[in-house]
C-alpha cells in the first residue's frame, strides 16, 4: 500500500519522535459521534467494497468518513467517489509520506468524539461500530477498542487481541514457541492465545486494521509517529496510551473481516525491509535505554540477519515460480 522508507536499522533514534497533536481550532458544525479514517494507496475496488460494507452497518449516530489517499495511480478513489462522494471527505495527498503521515492528516481533518482508523481491504459486519461506539460511552477509561477481526475463511487473526510485545515475546515468535505453546501465558504472552475470542476483554493491543480512539484519549497522548512509516506504529500508539492510564479494550460481538496483507503483496521485499525497519525503531524507542550495548547492538544485529533471510528465502521462491513457468 506504501511505496518508500524512512531510517534505517540500528540508527539512533531522533531527539523527538514525530508525533503531531491534533489542531485546534472551533467546530463549524455540531461534531459526528464518530470519524472513520480510510487511508488509501491504490487499494483498486477494495476501497469501493469497504466503503459498502460500512455505510450498510445500522448507524445510529453521526459519522463521517474521511479517505486520505497517498498519491495513488490507480481508480480506486474515482470509483469510490462515484458511488459516495457525498458522503466522503477526500484528501489527495500529492506524495506518499507512510501510513501514519497520511492518517494523521486524516485525524487532524476529523471531528468525531471517537476516531477509527479502518483499512481499506476490510469488509463492516452489521452491528461492528454501533457495539464499539456503544462500548466506548460505557467505558470512560477505554482509550482504544478493537473489533474481533476474522480472515476469509471466517478464522480468527490472532493480532486483534495481543500484548505489546517485550524483547523475550519477540525471541519465543521468532523461534516458533508461542506456536508449540499456545496455552503458556509466559511463551504464548503476544497473541495471548488462551483468551477466549468470544469474550470482550481488557488487553494491551487491539487490531490495527481497525482501531477506534477516544479523542480526549489522542489530545493528552498525540497521533501516531510518524518515524514509523509502516508497521508497528499501532503498537507504539497503544503503549503510549497505556503509559498515560488508558485501557485497550477488544470487542468480541463487533466483527470485521479482513483481507490481511493485501497491501504488501505488491512490495513483497520492501515490506519485509519496512517492517524490519519498523521493529529496530520500536524497540530503540521503548526498550533500548533499560539494555547495554552489547545487548542492543546483539538485537539489532538479530532483526538485520533475520529480514535478509527473509528476503533471500522470497527471492528464491521467486526464482523458482520464474522457473516453473517457463
Amino acid at each position: 500500500m506504501l511505496l518508500k522508507s524512512n531510517g534505517s536499522i540500528g540508527a539512533r533514534a531522533p531527539e523527538a519522535a514525530r508525533q503531531p497533536r491534533l489542531p485546534a481550532g472551533p467546530a463549524v458544525a455540531p461534531a459526528p459521534k464518530l470519524s472513520v479514517v480510510i487511508l488509501n494507496h491504490n487499494s483498486g475496488t477494495m476501497l469501493r467494497d469497504c466503503l459498502d460494507s460500512l455505510f450498510a452497518d445500522d448507524l445510529l449516530f453521526g459519522v463521517e468518513v474521511i479517505v486520505p489517499d497517498n498519491a495513488s495511480t490507480d481508480d480506486s478513489v474515482d470509483l469510490a467517489e462515484a458511488r459516495w462522494g457525498e458522503r466522503l471527505n477526500v484528501i489527495r495527498n500529492r506524495d506518499n509520506r507512510g501510513f501514519a503521515w497520511g492518517n494523521n492528516i486524516g485525524i487532524a481533518h476529523s471531528r468525531g468524539e471517537y476516531v477509527c482508523l479502518l483499512n481499506p481491504d476490510t469488509i463492516i459486519r452489521r452491528g461492528c461500530f454501533r457495539r464499539l461506539v456503544e462500548f466506548l460511552d460505557g467505558h470512560p477509561r477505554a482509550g482504544f477498542v478493537g473489533p474481533r477481526v476474522l480472515n476469509r475463511d471466517g478464522s480468527l487473526q490472532l493480532s486483534c487481541r495481543r500484548s505489546v510485545p517485550s524483547p523475550f515475546d519477540a525471541v519465543a515468535r521468532a523461534l516458533l514457541l508461542s506456536k508449540l505453546f499456545p496455552r503458556s501465558h509466559r511463551l504464548a504472552r503476544y497473541n495471548v492465545t488462551w483468551l477466549d475470542p468470544e469474550v470482550s476483554q481488557q488487553v494491551e493491543a487491539s487490531a490495527g486494521s481497525c482501531m477506534v480512539a477516544r479523542r480526549a484519549m489522542l489530545e493528552q497522548i498525540g497521533l501516531l509517529d510518524e518515524t514509523f512509516f509502516i508497521y508497528c506504529e499501532d503498537v507504539d500508539w497503544f503503549l503510549r496510551a497505556k503509559k498515560a492510564g488508558w485501557e485497550t479494550w477488544y470487542v468480541a460481538p463487533a466483527v470485521i473481516e479482513h483481507h490481511n496483507a493485501y497491501s504488501s503483496s505488491f512490495r513483497r521485499h520492501r515490506a519485509v525491509a519496512d517492517f524490519h525497519r519498523s521493529m529496530a525503531y520500536f524497540y530503540r524507542k521503548h526498550y533500548a535505554g533499560t539494555y547495554p550495548a552489547a545487548m542492543n547492538a546483539a538485537i539489532y544485529a538479530s532483526v538485520l540477519a533475520r529480514m535478509c533471510l527473509i528476503v533471500c528465502a522470497k527471492s528464491v521462491g521467486e526464482w523458482r515460480e520464474v522457473r516453473a513457468a517457463r
